[in-house]
């Protein structure tokens, strides 16, 4: 296992972080349940992920962090994640049904290189909604969250009541494995897909959907005026199907839909005889160019 001295989202010691859960400042960044971390380590984790994952892993600053997936030859997402990187660490903050399938495929893909692929059990996901030393803004939700990884957290607290509300779609809610390709959850607007950066599994399919301008699924928020219906539920258009709910809590909805025959005009549509307030981003619009990485 890779040395931890400072642990990026407290920057705490191994020594300072014995405090039980239930003495700690109110104020302490929530942990993020459902949530593990994987650890790469050595001068040759970066090269590593650079050839395997969809984000730019390489040009990824101390400080920050990116969104990135481990796809299918065929371009699916096998699992998703959100990166942190130090000078040769590499974090994985992914779904934690799914970090044990990670470390091994990334065992297997890796070959001779240099690096240390481990699932770290001493660290775990933490969030805030206000500034922390050590977290960093979470590029999907526009400044309204920080994320970061600590050797620990303040009371768990689960992220999708945010999430839903600004239409991010969350591996294990609105999709599993090899369901999705990375452009229909919207990886490529939040700066997980390297569309410069060469060749990663995956991605020769993706890009060709992206040089075709084929890219026409997406993941867009929506609010009904009552409770939202279910995950499955058809989302309507006149009398075209554009869509299917993918998660939904309270008011609030993500619909997995075709775009292009949503229509870049329309801003409502019907789902179960309820009418839904559908928030369509320009950068989702068809056409509109991708986030640059």
């Amino acid at each position: 296992m890779p040395p931890i001295a400072r642990m990026r989202g407290l920057g705490q010691t191994r020594a300072q972080c014995h405090i039980p859960c239930m003495s700690l400042p109110d104020n302490l960044p929530h942990t993020l349940p459902g949530r593990a971390i994987v650890s790469i380590a050595g001068d040759e984790a970066r090269s590593f992920l650079q050839r395997v994952i969809t984000a730019d892993v390489t040009s990824l600053d101390a400080g920050d962090c990116r969104p990135g997936a481990l796809l299918t030859p065929q371009g699916k997402i096998l699992v998703d994640f959100l990166i942190f990187a130090e000078d040769r660490t590499v974090w994985l903050d992914v779904p934690a049904e799914a970090a044990a399938g990670l470390v091994k495929r990334l065992t297997l893909f890796k070959l001779r290189a240099q690096a240390e692929i481990v699932h770290n059990m001493d660290v775990c996901a933490v969030w805030s909604t206000v500034p922390h030393p050590g977290l960093t803004p979470d590029p999907r939700l526009e400044g309204r969250v920080y994320r970061g990884i600590a050797q620990q957290g303040g009371p768990e607290k689960p992220l999708d009541t945010l999430e839903l509300e600004a239409g991010v779609p969350a591996f294990g809610r609105d999709y599993g494995e090899a369901e999705v390709f990375p452009t229909d959850v919207n990886l490529d607007v939040y700066g997980g897909v390297g569309w410069k950066k060469g060749c990663f599994i995956g991605q020769e399919v993706v890009s060709r959907m992206k040089r075709r301008g084929t890219i026409r699924k997406r993941s867009i928020p929506a609010v009904f005026a009552s409770e939202a219906p279910p995950r499955g539920t058809a989302v309507m258009a006149g009398d075209a199907k554009v869509g299917a709910i993918s998660s939904s809590a309270g008011h609030h909805a993500i619909i997995l839909t075709r775009i292009d025959k949503l229509g870049t005009a329309t801003r409502y549509a019907e789902a179960d005889g309820q009418e839904a307030h559908i928030t369509l981003p320009q950068a989702l619009i068809p056409d509109a160019p991708p986030q640059a990485v």
